[in-house]
């Protein structure tokens, strides 16, 4: 703890001497920054000045949401109106204690949860119709006051916050209840989303960890001064300074520091830039080479979409092609993958990939790159494939991209409970796709054969392969049916059990499998059919495992199974494909019946999510060919757009100077 605040203290410093004019490429300035850098790197000050690097930002500056000016906090609660609204975590419990002591000190009328509803997560760009209809029931209620919560985890944090935000948006005061360990999250995702102050009454501890009792307790005695002082204080500009800090430098290729190599690397950590790792020192020259090999200008925006700017969660910059080559250059990827770099940054914009990062439950992304561009980089498909140098590269960059471009932290807004894996790419085997019958995975989701193709995934588990000791091809994808149930969504697959997956193959499986299933769709069909899980399975999961909710103090396990088998919705994620069916193979003579209930885990990928270049369910043929597995990988959304070069001459040109052949040498044909 001690570190984060000397950290974030020595950035804001350096922030603010950028700010004045007193970081120039003067050794008088460096030997300033250096004097306050050397407070966490003591053992580095005898180093001499040498190699000095003019270092630029990886930050873009601008920003697709511009700060609101909040309204007045309340001189007083007396007689005040106010709706206690969310529902995360045990909110029925804190939040009618809270409504109880409001009316009896103050005398406030209430409106309590469903009575006013919610808007849940919020995009001040592009507000959703439920937080617009949030926002018009607070108005005709007459409400003075917001009070949203508990925030417990990664994803209801940002719903919850996402009420206070809504109603901060039309001047109501709000405050969101949350556990201590999500507050950071809370007090970024209000100033991401234009609201410089979130004020926050924090939860000691977890709320699943306490019985009911400790949890009203908890309310009384600690949260309620808490929200009353939330709701009566008025903002100070020092509380906005210390949740927004300070910009690093006025312009896009500003030189924000000038040092030595070693300096350079302490300036961007206590900068909050780095990811902890050495970085490469970019500076003005080298990122001006890097954007030769890119079909944009330095100032040109890359998250647009129809000539409008698309927010990339959670920071909604402004990201511009020269921040995407800084990234790129700190990450060491060399030139020549800027537009690999460029595309994924393009997939951060897809709300369908970024929606599950800030999560406690980690996902973590990762590429497929695709097409003749991959060939001709190098991209490795063959065995230990996301340990080749290429391949780690540029999940070095997605690393940094994440925290520099999107603005995701450790900590703050990134809430992996045990922390997150580094990135990682990878490419697929397309001429074994090809000889085997089936399309190569881009291919099979409306792109053509020689497109250069990027794309971005997560998943929530690694490592853990199938041998298949078969050359049966309906055994063999029974195995692969077993496998997609047991790798469910949150561990146990507490919540959607037809979360998406992408599913590896080596050459040695594709080819068995395809000999009884000659295309990814029909393979995509049985597994539909196939890959069922018992509902009572389901059912014990999102009972006992569904931290948040305490389904188990509500109802009993069996009127939950009949909730869910009868089309009840859980966890906001619509109804499960439920039907009675005959017992899977993998529990035969397990389960002593003919018939039981159970659960689709898989959706089809549709005509829709093809156009839009989203999937639900990915096949791949990769791996290499000296095993014979698979390995399922359960995650988020994927999204994939194309790698834009710039023109064929051009490109061909930059790569024959570095060693290249042609990118058309490195077509296939069907």
């Amino acid at each position: 703890m001690k570190t984060n605040i000397l950290k974030r203290s020595l950035s804001l410093l350096l922030a603010l001497m950028c700010l004045v004019g007193m970081l120039t490429v003067s050794v008088t300035s460096t030997a300033a920054v250096e004097s306050d850098v050397a407070a966490t790197a003591e053992a580095s000050n005898a180093e001499p000045i040498t190699n000095e690097y003019k270092i630029v930002t990886p930050v873009p500056l601008g920003s697709s949401i511009k700060s609101i000016t909040q309204a007045a906090r309340l001189d007083t609660l007396q007689g005040k109106t106010i709706a206690l609204v969310g529902g995360s975590f045990s909110a029925s419990v804190t939040h009618a204690v809270l409504r109880d002591m409001l009316e009896e000190e103050f005398g406030c009328k209430t409106y309590y949860m469903e009575e006013i509803g919610k808007g849940g997560t919020y995009n001040p760009l592009n507000p959703s119709d439920k937080a617009k209809e949030f926002q018009q029931k607070l108005k005709d209620y007459g409400v003075d006051a917001v009070i949203s919560g508990n925030c417990g985890c990664g994803i209801c944090t940002v719903k919850e916050t996402g009420n206070a935000i809504a109603a901060e948006y039309i001047g109501i005061p709000a405050v969101v209840v949350g556990a201590e360990t999500f507050i950071p999250q809370i007090k970024s995702t209000g100033y991401n989303r234009g609201v410089p102050v979130i004020r926050t009454a924090a939860y000691p501890g977890a709320f699943a960890n306490d019985e009911t009792a400790v949890q009203q307790q908890k309310a009384r005695d600690i949260l309620y001064d808490q929200v009353v002082t939330g709701l009566t204080t008025q903002i100070e500009q020092a509380e906005i300074d210390e949740i927004a800090g300070a910009a690093t430098s006025a312009n896009y290729n500003d030189t924000i520091f000038t040092g030595s190599y070693q300096r350079v690397q302490e300036f961007y950590e206590v900068s909050e830039m780095s990811d902890g790792l050495p970085v490469v020192p970019p500076t003005n020259e080298k990122v001006e080479y890097y954007l030769q090999f890119t079909n944009m200008g330095a100032e040109e925006i890359v998250n647009m979409k129809d000539g409008e700017i698309i927010g990339v969660k959670p920071a909604y910059r402004e990201i511009t092609a020269y921040q995407v080559a800084v990234n790129a250059i700190m990450s060491g990827c060399p030139a020549e993958y800027m537009p690999i770099c460029m595309a994924i940054t393009r997939c951060f914009a897809n709300g369908n990939f970024y929606k599950s990062l800030d999560s406690t439950h980690g996902w973590t992304p990762y590429v497929l790159i695709s097409g003749p561009l991959a060939r001709q980089l190098g991209i490795s498909y063959g065995d230990g494939m996301i340990n080749e140098e290429a391949n780690k590269l540029i999940g070095r960059f997605i690393s940094l991209a994440m925290l520099n471009l999107a603005g995701y932290k450790i900590k703050e807004n990134r809430m992996g409970t045990f922390g997150y894996m580094q990135p990682f790419c990878f490419a697929e085997d397309e001429q074994t796709a090809i000889d085997i019958g089936w399309d190569p995975y881009h291919v099979n989701n409306g792109f053509e054969l020689n497109d250069s193709v990027i794309t971005c995934g997560s998943t929530l588990t690694w490592g853990n392969p199938v041998t298949v000791g078969t050359t049966d091809s309906e055994k063999a994808m029974q195995l692969l049916a077993w496998d997609v149930t047991e790798k469910q969504q949150n561990g146990l697959g507490n919540t959607n059990p037809v979360e998406s997956r992408t599913i590896w193959m080596t050459k040695d499986v594709a080819e068995t499998i395809a000999k009884g299933y000659n295309t990814r769709d029909t393979l995509e069909d049985a597994l539909i059919e196939t890959a069922r899980r018992p509902l009572w399975m389901r059912t014990y999961a999102h009972y006992w495992a569904n931290t948040g909710s305490k389904i188990h103090m509500n109802t009993t396990f069996d009127e939950h199974y009949e909730d869910i088998k009868s089309g009840a919705s859980t966890e906001n994620v619509g109804a499960d494909k439920v039907a009675t069916t005959a017992v899977p193979q993998w529990l035969t003579g397990v389960v002593p019946y003919d018939t039981i209930d159970t659960t689709q885990t898989i959706n089809e990928n549709t005509d829709a999510l093809k156009r839009q270049k989203v999937v639900a369910t990915g096949f791949v043929v990769t791996g290499g060919d000296k095993t014979s597995e698979f390995q399922v990988m359960p995650g988020g959304d994927c999204v994939s757009y194309e790698a834009y070069l710039p023109s064929t001459t051009k490109w061909n040109n930059l790569m024959s100077g570095l060693g290249y052949n042609n990118l058309s040498s490195y077509n296939l044909s069907n």
